[in-house]
């Protein structure tokens, strides 16, 4: 009895719920929540673009300052100044791991970068697949709309289509 009334309460909440369901503005919500993610997407990619842009810029930097430290080394030695020698290829070495470390750091901030352009095309074939169908789907539904009315009207007409029929809603 008790699964009865259960049903009986079920059919009435999804009754009220279906009727106060408008399938057109669901789709547009729908839409509308979409392309509001879109935004976020970009906001996201324009900050890690930055940090590859950010990285790249250091990256310069500490080659400029390895090639000056080398210079500077080649020219102690030549002038037979060990102890500046001595001070900048210490400064060379430590310019040099830094280097490195941005070199690294790059290479992430590229990948992630590049994964981050992926998603977002992949976001943007799905969301207009989606729409696409949800369209369709709208302009079947309306079309069975129309066929049922003019049966409703007329039962015995017959309709021709000339061009961009299809068969499937009938």
């Amino acid at each position: 009895m008790w699964q009865r009334m259960r049903r009986v309460f079920r059919s009435m909440f999804g009754w009220m719920v279906s009727a106060a369901e408008d399938p057109e503005l669901i789709l547009e919500q729908n839409i509308r929540d979409l392309n509001d993610q879109v935004p976020k997407m970009n906001e996201s990619i324009a900050m890690v673009k930055a940090n590859v842009t950010l990285l790249e810029k250091e990256n310069q930097k500490y080659k400029n300052d390895t090639m000056e430290l080398t210079a500077k080394v080649k020219a102690a030695i030549q002038a037979s100044r060990e102890d500046i020698a001595g001070t900048y290829a210490q400064q060379l070495q430590v310019a040099k791991g830094a280097l490195m470390r941005n070199e690294q750091q790059l290479t992430g901030a590229r990948l992630a970068f590049d994964k981050a352009m992926q998603v977002k095309q992949a976001f943007m074939r799905e969301k207009d697949k989606k729409t696409f169908a949800e369209y369709q789907a709208k302009v079947r539904q309306r079309g069975r709309e129309w066929a049922k009315a003019v049966n409703r009207q007329f039962p015995d007409i017959t309709i021709l289509l000339t061009f961009g029929y299809d068969t499937s809603f009938w």
